[in-house]
C-alpha cells in the first residue's frame, strides 16, 4: 500500500468517476441522435475550457513555487556564505 496522503488519487478518481457518470447518463438518456451529438459537442467544449483553466492555474502555481524555491535556495546559500570567516583559516 502506498503512503500517498496528499489526496491526488482521490481527486483523480472523483474526476474520472464524474466523466464516466456523465458519459453513461448521456448514452442512456432517451434522446435522438442529433440531440445527443449536440449535447456531447456542448459538453466537450465546456470540459475543454475547464481543463484549459485548470491547466493554466496549475502552470501558474508551479511557476510561483519554482520561483519561491529559487529565491529560498539563493537566500540560504547567500546567508551561509556570509557567515563564513575565511580569514581565520590557514589555506
Amino acid at each position: 500500500m502506498s503512503d500517498n496522503n496528499n489526496g491526488s488519487g482521490f481527486i483523480f478518481g472523483l474526476f474520472m468517476g464524474t466523466i464516466a457518470g456523465a458519459i453513461a447518463g448521456a448514452m442512456l438518456s432517451p434522446k435522438s441522435g442529433e440531440e445527443l451529438r449536440s449535447f456531447a459537442k456542448d459538453y466537450s467544449k465546456e470540459w475543454k475550457e475547464k481543463i484549459i483553466d485548470i491547466s493554466d492555474l496549475a502552470k501558474e502555481k508551479v511557476s510561483k513555487a519554482s520561483e519561491a524555491r529559487k529565491n529560498t535556495t539563493k537566500k540560504m546559500r547567500d546567508d551561509n556564505f556570509d557567515d563564513l570567516d575565511l580569514d581565520d583559516i590557514d589555506l
